[in-house]
């Protein structure tokens, strides 16, 4: 079991089950006999069935050292279980088994549908750093445009101010050969994120082959010309000439001279003219791709920008060539202008990455704090109870009960940990961060009071004031959450950071300063307290002195990081 807990060992674990699931897609075979078919289809039922046994025994040894991706193990044989897809295949099996092949290809595209999100929660776990790296990819490029953007600039202005020609030609030269080679790099990114080069491929399929609609003459009218002018049925086949005078003189068909198409010749399906107007199908399918597809990227924007950018500096270096000096100005304008264009998709990708980032990193918190409420709420009734023990009848039981509950507080310290790991990796928030660190500071010191037996009212205290630090957290993070959603509703989100080297912080200042507000209130109340327990003589003043001191300390870190905050230091 120990090497199962080495470091990326789960990793590699996680990367062979999603081998697994994508392995299981291809169980439709094109040709086959029935039981060769039969054989196969229960062959991917029984891998599946062993690999969702694989799931729940891979989330047990996970959730001690990792309970995230025990979590997301446990959740992918969930949604397998809720989707039926181990019932699918097995039914697929038997609906091949009785000939019932219908039935068969409808659960097999139920399961393949299943296992398509399965797949997407398994490699979920990855987008963080995905994230992480598109946007240092994205940030890199942003500056190496700018820097051309600056130079064409200052070429420009060069020219108007009547620098020699030749050195000109030759600087302008320069920066076209630097935005053409950055215009290959972000072509190159743009199929490798959208599969462009699988697009294209088919639509190249498409105008060769013409599938169902197009390329009548080049893959054989006989079949085309049915399903569009039915020669066929008419007879018009007997006219002869159904292959060979189509496209030339349209004898064969009398009616097609109406629309045109006799002109132009099926061949090219009169792409231009004919076609479009009448049927929307003259243009091999791309009239309707692009009324029917999705609208392109930020990406492809910007690699289009950056392409006329690319064409306005090689013209701008021509006129330099022919000594057309406000010609050159012309064109090297609009190069700026189309390098701004691509900077701003740039910074929209950015900004949309950064969203994304914020959601996923608020969700994790925030979910990770729940888990720490509940745990310090069931700590606090389990105290109060033992603490309802008499003192006449404390004994070693009582003892045993008390070094219980201050394992399990160990626990929300282990939690406490994790959250503050989370918000330093971050690195925009300051408010957040103290917050947690004095929640695993008072966690701790519960724990080892409890481990003395000390479960009277100074403990208690404590752990109240721990669980209302994580709701308040909670409420932030639900607050924030909200106005990240609300912003990106009302698109406010690329207006007010065009043009900001900043990211955007995790929460925003007023979020900060609230947290900020409800510590130092909080701190007041356990001042108030402490004072309380002193004059009651409930408490001695040797036991509350750690306790005052650690208040001392936190007062002068909130002070630290309310400067912070005024002074930006976050950023």
């Amino acid at each position: 079991m120990k090497p199962l807990n080495k470091p990326g060992t789960g990793r590699r674990t996680l990367g062979c089950l999603i081998i697994l699931v994508v392995s299981l897609f291809p169980f439709v075979p094109a040709v086959a006999q029935e039981p060769d078919l039969v054989l196969r289809q229960n062959g991917v039922a029984e891998r599946y069935q062993r690999l969702e046994e694989l799931l729940l025994r891979l989330a047990d040894v996970e959730a001690a050292e990792n309970p995230e991706r025990a979590a997301l193990l446990r959740q992918a044989a969930k949604q397998s279980r809720e989707k039926f897809v181990l019932q699918q295949l097995q039914n697929a099996s038997e609906a091949i088994r009785s000939e019932k092949f219908a039935d068969a290809v409808s659960n097999q595209d139920a399961a393949s549908q299943g296992l398509a999100e399965i797949l997407k929660l398994l490699t979920s776990e990855d987008r963080a750093n995905r994230i992480r790296d598109e946007k240092k990819r994205v940030a890199e490029m942003i500056k190496d445009l700018k820097r051309i953007e600056r130079a064409q600039r200052s070429t420009r202005a060069r020219t108007e101010n009547g620098s020699e020609m030749g050195q000109l030609k030759d600087e302008q030269q320069s920066i076209g050969d630097r935005g053409e080679k950055l215009k290959e790099q972000l072509a190159e990114d743009n199929r490798e994120e959208f599969g462009e080069a699988k697009d294209s491929e088919a639509k190249d399929g498409e105008a060769k082959d013409g599938e169902a609609k197009d390329g009548e003459a080049k893959d054989g009218e006989a079949k085309d010309g049915e399903a569009k002018d039915g020669e066929a049925k008419d007879g018009e086949a007997k006219d002869g000439e159904a292959k060979d005078g189509e496209a030339k003189d349209g004898e064969a068909k009398d009616g097609e001279a109406k629309d045109g198409e006799a002109k132009d010749g099926e061949a090219k399906d009169g792409e231009a003219k004919d076609g479009e107007a009448k049927d929307g199908e003259a243009k091999d399918g791309e009239g309707q791709q692009s009324q029917s597809g999705p609208p392109p990227t930020p990406q492809q924007q910007a690699e289009k920008q950056l392409q006329k950018a690319v064409e306005r500096m090689q013209q701008a270096e021509k006129e330099l060539e022919n000594s057309k000096r406000d010609e050159a100005v012309e064109q090297q304008l609009a190069a700026e202008e189309n390098l701004r264009q691509a900077i701003d998709e740039l910074e929209q990708i950015l900004r949309q990455l950064r969203e994304e980032e914020m959601q996923r990193e608020l969700a994790r918190l925030e979910s990770r704090l729940k888990k720490m409420a509940a745990m310090q709420s069931k700590m606090i009734d389990d105290t109060v109870e033992l603490a309802a023990t008499p003192q006449t009848q404390r004994n070693r039981q009582t003892d045993l009960k008390a070094g219980d509950l201050s394992f399990e507080q160990k626990k929300i310290t282990v939690e406490a940990d994790r959250a503050m790991l989370l918000l330093r990796e971050e690195g925009s928030s300051v408010a957040f961060p103290e917050v947690v660190a004095q929640i695993r500071d008072d966690s701790d010191r519960i724990a080892q009071r409890l481990g003395k037996t000390q479960i009277d009212a100074v403990t208690q205290g404590i752990q109240q004031d721990v669980l209302a630090a994580i709701e308040e957290m909670i409420q932030a993070l639900q607050q924030a959450q909200a106005d990240l959603e609300k912003q990106k509703q009302q698109g406010k989100s690329g207006q007010q950071q065009a043009g900001e080297p900043q990211e955007q912080p995790l929460v925003g200042a007023i979020s900060e300063l609230k947290l900020i507000r409800t510590m130092e209130t909080r701190i007041k109340s356990t001042t108030q307290r402490y004072s309380g327990l002193l004059q009651s003589d409930d408490t001695s003043a040797q036991d509350l002195l750690p306790l005052l001191k650690n208040l001392s300390d936190r007062q002068a870190r909130l002070y630290k990081i309310t400067r912070d905050l005024v002074m930006q230091r976050n950023k």
